[in-house]
């Protein structure tokens, strides 16, 4: 009989990796540590290798092999909610909203509990994938709604029905604070001469970069850490740049772990763009949810710092070179 990866597993796996530790994501799964110590180490059994590296006085921290794993647990365990909410749908209530891995990971927490709070009886099933493929598949009616990065002013001119922006953000260049890199201003000359990490390198960001390199004539090279947890780790450890929305990277960047990366030529300009279907089944319980989103996106109300105009990035770093 042959073992296969549970989404227990997975749970586990993620929760390691969003709490940054083996007693974190105890507390945060309500087990005991010992239970996801025990887990962990039945999934190294599983796949043949190590999944964490465990050093005396630290957390645990993920292998490359965990890091590589990362985004496909994610993957079952949707997988495994959207078909207990398939099989249970006669019972309960649905939004199905699709969403970057960003925006699912650090914007939408607490907008999705404020949104439970005003309609207790609806449950919201989040879908992450790209950008494009989320579009497709709201337009396909498997999708209510998606939240999709955009370029900024793609999203002003977009005329598809049932689509705006909702929320300007920014990219995000960054190193870790031993980086000399991030004391710096430098040219895109100079940054198509290091490797630039993102969690996948077919993503609206690779895009959008290609561009922007291509004015000035650089050829970048993209390197694919798998997940956003990915790119953090291998930043840290490595001598890459990572490329990143600025809110996936705000609490790094406060606490001075990372830099922002300044260059000479700004950044390309991004939103945060929403694509509905043109008819809505769930119309006003949809509203609602979106309402509570906007909310929660808007830096007038302390809700996210980071998710704000475009040009915010380089005061930021011109404050910290000051500072």
């Amino acid at each position: 009989m042959t073992e296969d990866l549970e989404v227990w597993h997975c749970r586990v796996l993620v929760a390691v990796s969003d709490h940054g530790g083996i007693s974190a994501a105890a507390r945060a799964l309500r087990v005991a540590q010992s239970t996801v110590s025990e887990t962990l180490l039945s999934l190294e059994r599983l796949i043949g290798t190590r999944v964490t590296l465990r050093r005396p006085g630290q957390e645990a921290e993920l292998t490359v092999a965990a890091i590589a794993l990362l985004p496909h647990a994610r993957a079952l365990i949707g997988a495994s909610e959207a078909a207990l909410a398939a099989v249970s749908s006669e019972h309960r209530n649905v939004i199905r909203l699709g969403a970057v891995e960003s925006a699912s990971t650090f914007l939408l927490p607490r907008a999705l509990t404020a949104f439970r709070a005003r309609r207790p009886e609806w449950d919201v099933q989040i879908t992450n994938g790209l950008c494009d493929e989320l579009r497709r598949r709201v337009h396909r009616r498997e999708l209510d709604a998606a939240i999709t990065v955009e370029g900024w002013k793609g999203t002003l001119e977009r005329n598809e029905s049932g689509s705006r922006m909702l929320s300007p953000t920014r990219l995000c260049l960054f190193v870790s604070s031993r980086e000399t890199l991030g004391r710096l201003e430098v040219s895109r000359q100079d940054l198509a001469r290091r490797p630039l990490l993102l969690p996948d390198p077919d993503g609206a960001f690779a895009t959008l970069m290609r561009a922007w390199f291509a004015s000035c004539g650089g050829h970048p090279r993209f390197e694919s850490a798998g997940s956003i947890d990915g790119v953090k780790i291998r930043v840290r450890s490595g001598e890459c740049v990572g490329l990143l929305p600025g809110y996936a990277v705000a609490r790094e960047l406060a606490a001075g772990e990372f830099f922002d990366v300044h260059v000479h030529e700004p950044l390309p300009e991004i939103a945060l763009g929403l694509t509905l279907q043109d008819q809505p089944l769930v119309a006003p319980p949809l509203e609602d949810m979106i309402d509570c989103i906007e909310q929660a996106l808007d830096p007038r109300g302390g809700a996210q710092a980071d998710v704000a105009s475009p040009g915010d990035g380089a005061s930021r770093s011109a404050r910290r070179r000051a500072h």
